[in-house]
């Protein structure tokens, strides 16, 4: 859903991400306030999902079969590599299966929920003002040489909300 590109044109939906944004921010957000280790889970199966199969993922198939036919959120399709959000997804993954095997299996919650914290922040921040840290991260380490280049050209670009 996120990846609308081709080769030669890489493209995504602005809104599909930022709807991805704020399902992450209150899950996580809830899961905090809550005290539900459940919703940890649940945000954590969701990302990896995104960020490995992402026309699968929960948050797409809530947005296309749902939210689009309803006309609650439509398209918003801007040029954009999608290599780094999904990388961003899989580092925000990462995270929550860190926190969520130490909500469960250890008595180290408290770094399990300052780990979901740091989720929580970082989509928030993505959200409500479009800085990407995730897609910041990718852009340095394919300057390094550790990951691809991004395919568009400029580099790095904080385009804002």
């Amino acid at each position: 859903m996120a990846s609308l590109a081709n080769a030669n044109n890489p493209r995504v939906d602005k809104n599909f991400m930022k709807f991805s944004q704020g399902c992450v921010v209150i899950l996580t957000g809830l899961a905090f306030l809550l005290s539900q280790p459940a919703l940890v889970l649940i945000a954590m199966i969701c990302l990896v999902i995104s960020a490995l199969f992402p026309i699968i993922s929960p948050f797409a198939l809530l947005y296309k079969y749902v939210l689009r036919p309803v006309h609650v959120l439509r398209p918003l399709i801007i040029e954009d590599d999608p290599a780094p959000h999904r990388f961003a997804q899989g580092v925000g993954a990462a995270f929550l299966i860190v926190a969520s095997m130490l909500l469960f299996l250890t008595s180290a919650t408290m770094v399990g929920w300052i780990l979901t914290l740091i989720v929580f922040v970082l989509a928030g921040i993505n959200l409500t003002i479009g800085f990407c840290a995730g897609c910041f991260v990718y852009y340095h380490l394919g300057r390094w040489g550790i990951l691809p280049h991004v395919r568009y050209e400029g580099g790095f670009h904080w385009r804002g909300v």
